[in-house]
């Protein structure tokens, strides 16, 4: 072979190896999700490739994942984007391994006894100084789930979930089940999923399980780089709830929001309200690791 015809072929190799190094592979989708390639889109399905410099394209109310290495990417809303701007947008929000604490914490929490509701008996404290207290089916599920969250068996805990669901009368029951589906999907590193089951439920401010929901809902925004629709929950649950350590954390989602946006002056008196709160608790160490680093 004409030495003149190895070198460039030795070159296009490298350089296609390198392209296909490069590129994302579709790990879920929901609704339509496409590929631009020359002026045509092209239906994605699972496994497929898809370059780093390409477009795509989502419809329907549908939601796409990808996958490089370790690096995930998540679109949750229907439009055109370019993979190039999603993976900038997503390494400048550095949220780094917050999510996986956060989840951690919010883990923590759905492991708090439950109570027993009117519905499914009398409360002690209804009794004077009873000491029976009847337990219904539901908190039962509560208690079995929030074990399976706490041992990381995020898919044991979803088929429990799925079951209590459908077997449950009771509506604010079947709303805090749908919430703890999408602790379990975001545990289980399925964000797009997550994202849809919060999306099912509005739950009332005075709900036990609000302050989480919001929490969960706004780090799975922060995650997937829509910033604003982050900041829109962040926001009024800050107004409304002052005090306390999920509201810490509402202060720590902000900053990475406001850092996302590119608003630096914001991101860092967000930290600064955060940190003021309780300078005592775990997130404040965060925000505090947050405030050095800048």
């Amino acid at each position: 072979m004409n030495k003149r015809y190895i070198l460039p072929a030795v070159f296009a190799l490298v350089l296609t190896a390198g392209i296909s190094a490069q590129a994302f592979s579709v790990s879920y989708l929901d609704g339509v999700a496409e590929l631009q390639a020359a002026k045509v889109w092209q239906a994605l399905s699972i496994g497929d490739k898809v370059p780093a410099d390409a477009s795509v394209r989502i419809s329907q109310n549908g939601s796409l994942e990808l996958l490089r290495g370790k690096f995930k990417i998540t679109i949750l809303k229907d439009g055109v984007y370019s993979m190039a701007a999603l993976t900038k947008a997503t390494e400048k929000s550095g949220t780094g391994g917050i999510g996986s604490t956060i989840s951690q914490k919010l883990a923590s929490l759905t492991t708090e006894k439950p109570k027993a509701t009117q519905v499914g008996g009398v409360r002690a404290g209804d009794q004077g100084q009873a000491s029976v207290m009847w337990v219904d089916e539901n908190d039962e599920t509560r208690g079995k789930v929030q074990a399976l969250l706490e041992d990381k068996k995020f898919a044991d805990a979803l088929n429990v979930l799925d079951q209590a669901i459908k077997d449950s009368s009771v509506e604010t029951d079947k709303a805090e089940f749908t919430y703890l589906m999408g602790v379990a999907y975001y545990g289980n590193g399925q964000t797009a999923r997550a994202y849809h089951a919060l999306e099912q439920i509005s739950p009332e401010p005075d709900a036990a399980w609000y302050a989480r929901y919001v929490i969960l809902k706004s780090q799975v925004l922060v995650d997937t780089s829509n910033f604003k629709d982050a900041l829109a929950i962040l926001s009024p649950f800050i107004t409304a709830f002052p005090t306390g350590e999920a509201t810490q954390v509402a202060w720590l989602l902000t900053y990475y929001s406001q850092k996302g946006l590119g608003d630096q002056a914001s991101a860092r008196a967000a930290l600064e309200a955060g940190y003021k709160l309780d300078p005592s608790t775990d997130t404040a160490k965060l925000i505090d690791q947050q405030m050095k680093a800048q």
